[in-house]
């Protein structure tokens, strides 16, 4: 029966061991922090922060945060557009309108080895801020 406990041991560390393999590669090598209105601001008013907006070109051309560059979360080449444009050595800012694209956007980077602050609320929070 010690025998069958310590078998029962090993398959168990064995699996967990790999399940911690798996998340580690599915995380990615970027950290992603959601932030508020007050902290994005904050981020792309540092040198070197590269601001992108994930919104369709429609919603960015009728209004963004001056200085970002706009690549669309859902035209399915987000990853490559993104990698032909940012440094992955600069923090990435991310917004969209309301937050639910850019935090697609920020995995989506983070996985692909960026460091991402991403606006937690979107581009209409922004606005109502005032800034």
């Amino acid at each position: 029966m010690k025998f069958g406990n310590l078998f029962l041991l090993f398959i168990v560390f064995s699996l967990e061991s790999c399940t911690f393999s798996f998340e580690k590669k599915v995380e990615g090598e970027g950290e992603v922090h959601s932030v508020s209105v007050e902290a994005f601001a904050d981020s792309i008013s540092r040198p070197g922060v590269q601001l992108v907006d994930v919104r369709t070109p429609e919603e960015f051309n009728s209004g963004n945060i001056p200085g970002s560059v706009n690549i669309d979360v859902m035209t399915g080449h987000f990853g490559e557009e993104a990698s032909g444009l940012l440094d992955k050595s600069r923090t990435v800012a991310v917004y969209c309108r309301s937050g639910n694209r850019s935090k697609n956007a920020a995995k989506m980077l983070s996985m692909m080895g960026y460091n991402v602050v991403e606006l937690d609320s979107g581009y209409k929070a922004w606005q109502e801020s005032g800034r």
